[in-house]
């Protein structure tokens, strides 16, 4: 459950920096990694968040080559 950690300032801990989306990613991994420390398996939202880092990547790809 340290994904959303590697966001936060360590002056201000209540202040997270980072692109929204890869914060939100975060957070929902870090809701998974609960859900499952309780017993409970979430395979569509780890399905989901799989799918949305995908689009993440791809995005970036072609925003990359847009600037050369």
């Amino acid at each position: 459950m340290n994904h959303l950690l590697k966001f936060q300032d360590a002056h201000a801990p209540r202040l997270f920096f980072g692109r929204e989306e890869d914060i939100r990613i975060a957070v929902l991994k870090d809701e998974v990694d609960l859900w499952n420390k309780r017993g409970y398996y979430i395979t569509k939202l780890q399905t989901r968040i799989e799918e949305l880092l995908s689009l993440l990547r791809a995005e970036e790809g072609t925003t990359g080559n847009e600037n050369q």
